[in-house]
């Protein structure tokens, strides 16, 4: 009797679980649904008034998607943001595991005064820094270049505390033997440390990639002019109260925004989800 009720409570558990997944999912998933029917449908079509939950005309939403990149800059503001992207990681990658990786496996001084340092920038936040590494970007003369875009984004404190936990878990033996075999410093590093680094890069290689592409505030302040204009700019034109486009046209732009992360997060979120849960284990 007693492992019938048991087996009982256990079912209702697992329905119960499955209906928050499912409700929760719902709540994710229909915002961005919401936007795909918005755009496939007849330009026009008063969609608040009448609500619908399936798009209505899927030539007219190609059509739309086409206007924008034939009419406006969206297609090189996408280049633009897939360079910023692009060399904004292999930077990342690289300063960060090259500091991780002394961080994790060397002795020298100050280096827990630094390391503490680096942990406390978490804590201020963006806007403070904001104007001072301006004036810097300025005074080096690299406003409304795809330098001043990336430098000032190399040296994630985020990034190196990730990769620093997992690196801590490469045994000392390791390194001695390469060390032994004749491996130099650089060697041991590039052989030894980054391919048993391999899910975190990955997973910081995607967070950098969803938090650059949806960087808004510093590419407006560095980047002025229309040739420099990144993928949030622009649909930050699209948004503007003045800009005099349908609501269609909008929900166009946005979704074009929104296609490249939502595709990184579908492909690579069990890496994401598994680099995160190591980081926080390991150490």
């Amino acid at each position: 009797m007693s492992a019938v009720v048991s087996s009982r409570r256990v079912s209702i558990w697992i329905v119960l679980k499955w209906a928050i997944a499912i409700v929760v999912a719902i709540i994710a998933v229909f915002p961005i649904w919401w936007m795909v029917n918005v755009v496939f449908s007849l330009p026009g079509e008063p969609v608040s008034i009448n609500p619908r939950l399936w798009p209505t005309s899927i030539s007219a939403g190609i059509d739309k998607i086409h206007m924008i990149f034939a009419e406006t800059g969206y297609l090189r503001a996408y280049l633009v943001s897939l360079l910023y992207a692009v060399l904004t990681i292999v930077g990342v990658l690289l300063v960060g595991s090259l500091a991780a990786f002394e961080f994790s496996q060397f002795e020298f001084p100050g280096k827990r005064i630094l390391f503490g340092i680096v942990m406390l920038s978490l804590m201020v936040p963006t806007a403070a820094t904001i104007i001072p590494t301006y004036l810097l970007t300025s005074s080096l003369g690299w406003l409304n270049t795809m330098q001043g875009l990336v430098v000032p984004g190399l040296a994630s404190a985020f990034g190196l505390f990730m990769l620093v936990q997992f690196m801590r878990s490469i045994p000392r033996d390791m390194i001695e033997a390469a060390r032994l075999d004749g491996a130099g410093h650089f060697q041991i590093y590039w052989y030894v440390a980054l391919p048993l680094c391999r899910n975190a890069m990955i997973t910081l290689a995607i967070l950098t990639f969803m938090q650059t592409w949806g960087n808004y505030m510093w590419p407006l302040i560095v980047g002025t002019r229309p040739e420099m204009y990144t993928v949030g700019q622009v649909v930050g034109l699209f948004n503007a109260p003045l800009s005099h486009q349908t609501v269609d046209v909008v929900m166009t732009a946005n979704l074009l925004a929104a296609i490249p992360p939502l595709l990184f997060f579908l492909i690579f979120q069990r890496k994401i989800v598994e680099g995160i849960a190591m980081s926080g284990s390991k150490g």
